[in-house]
């Protein structure tokens, strides 16, 4: 049987889902609705069911639930990794929730020999604070990459107070995800939940994030650094050329890179998940423009359904060396390592 690992499998600590509930803003949770509150008056609906329990219930869950599920998909490998919420709380709970959200990690590992990996959750814009928790993760957990996200409400990783921090995770030899977070623009929020997050909001953020690491030289002064990006390379595969086109074309004194944009695709700077697009027509189109070797299997558990993601994998014309890379050969490669 082909090994499978999914490197996007995510959770909330349920400790933290019961301190957001007694929060007066975003991030807010109400239980009774199950409902989070993501932005100001921007709410996301976590009881639908996508796979076998509500959302909610899924993600709090840190047992045997999760075992099972991903046994009847056949999902060898999950790799945990935190939800957004807790980067955006003050200091002092944000360290908190950090610490407890990895240990609560660690201890599934520990439960479960085998079928779990770790990604750490920092408290991001406390960066000194984050430093620590990164070296903790990594040294003493044992945890393989480090899972963020595209936006600290009003921050971005982009900024120069993240340096150190980027620093040190390439020291560790650790890659780092940027996954989307709901935009904080006027324009984004007027329309609601799904505009400014999963259906245009997330990819938008993600590729603002991700693009101005590239464009400010993060990976020409970080070279063994690898970002990890969701949805199939979120628009990166569709504009890469035309990207490529105009930044050589026009030149911008802001822009401190010193290849093409595509360079830091080929080199393996950045890498990219399945995660939440099952589109054939997506997948082919970054199988084109970055290569079966920078495709890695992710599935987004619990917000997507998880036999669905499986079928749809299954359903590519891929020959089984190209099945062996994306599930599992191509993570185990680029950043299940250190």
């Amino acid at each position: 049987m082909m090994k499978i690992i999914d490197c996007e499998f995510h959770y909330y600590l349920p400790e933290l889902m019961d301190y957001l509930a007694t929060r007066n803003n975003a991030p807010r949770y109400y239980p009774e609705t199950k409902v989070l509150e993501v932005r100001d008056k921007i709410y996301g609906h976590l009881g639908g069911v996508t796979n076998t329990y509500p959302i909610i219930d899924e993600l709090m869950n840190f047992g045997a639930e999760r075992v099972a599920e991903m046994d009847r998909n056949g999902i060898d490998v999950g790799v945990m990794a935190s939800s957004p919420a807790l980067e955006e709380l003050p200091e002092k709970e944000s360290v908190y929730f950090a610490r407890k959200s990895n240990d609560a990690v660690a201890e599934i590992i520990r439960k479960y020999p085998g079928r779990f990996l770790g990604t750490a959750v920092l408290p991001t814009p406390y960066v000194d604070e984050a430093i620590k928790e990164l070296e903790r993760c990594v040294k003493e957990l044992g945890f393989k990459y480090w899972h963020t996200h595209s936006n600290y409400m009003h921050e971005h990783l982009y900024e120069e107070k993240y340096l150190p921090l980027l620093a040190k995770a390439e020291e560790l030899g650790c890659a780092f995800y940027v996954h989307p977070q709901a935009s904080d623009d006027k324009d984004m929020k007027d329309m609601g939940y799904v505009y400014s997050s999963p259906g245009l909001g997330f990819g938008l953020d993600a590729m603002k994030t991700s693009l101005r690491l590239i464009l400010n030289g993060t990976f020409d002064r970080f070279p063994k650094l690898r970002m990890i990006l969701g949805h199939l390379g979120e628009f990166f595969p569709f504009i890469i050329d035309r990207v490529d086109n105009r930044f050589e074309w026009i030149k911008d004194e802001e822009v401190k890179m010193k290849h093409k944009v595509s360079y830091y695709f080929k080199n393996k700077n950045v890498v990219v998940t399945t995660s939440g697009n099952m589109s054939k027509c997506a997948f082919e189109c970054t199988k084109k423009a970055f290569g079966i070797d920078s495709i890695i299997f992710g599935s987004d558990y619990p917000y997507e359904c998880l036999s669905n993601m499986m079928k749809f994998m299954n359903s590519l014309d891929l020959t089984e060396e190209e099945k062996e890379k994306v599930f599992h050969l191509n993570a185990e490669k680029y950043i299940l390592i250190q």
